[in-house]
């Protein structure tokens, strides 16, 4: 992990979501909001990849409020391990096929919005020690935070844009 101070991955989390929110912006204002992207990608096209987005916080979220008052969390999810993240992966991108881009955008708002509360609810050694909830076994809330924060954001800009060449990201 890149930090080990909340401040630092508050101040990531939202510099890392303002450069996608503007890429997006650029891509509405250019027409190509609703365009498919090129390639055989799992995500076919914005909307797919800012609903895996909130997809992801979805499942922080779950993990975060069962864990917090004492559960064990299915992590990733409920029949699903690390190694099965693609078929995972598929079956969050189908949960979403049907709904408004602007619906997912609305909610993609408020679940960073979420994650940022949550992040400033919490101390550093909070945040940045393994060892204090042990419903993370052995990883850092923070890292958690991070991965479904500011480096997915990074992923998702980086996946529009090679899904949608000339999209306005360098």
């Amino acid at each position: 992990m890149a930090t080990d101070h909340r401040d630092e991955l508050v101040r990531r989390n939202d510099d890392e979501y303002a450069q996608l929110k503007t890429l997006v912006a650029g891509i509405r204002d250019g027409g190509r909001i609703d365009e498919v992207f090129a390639g055989e990608a799992r995500d076919r096209n914005v909307r797919d990849v800012l609903a895996h987005l909130l997809a992801w916080h979805l499942l922080l979220e779950g993990w975060y409020e069962e864990g917090m008052i004492g559960g064990s969390p299915a992590i990733p999810a409920d029949g699903y391990t690390w190694r099965q993240l693609d078929a995972l992966n598929v079956v969050l991108r189908d949960q979403w096929q049907e709904a408004a881009i602007e619906d997912v955008e609305r909610r993609l708002d408020a679940s960073h919005a979420g994650l940022q509360r949550l992040l400033v609810a919490h101390s550093d050694e909070e945040l940045f020690d393994a060892s204090v909830y042990p419903w993370t076994r052995g990883l850092k809330l923070g890292e958690f935070c991070l991965e479904c924060g500011g480096n997915h954001y990074l992923w998702a800009r980086d996946t529009i844009t090679a899904g949608l060449p000339d999209s306005g990201h360098p």
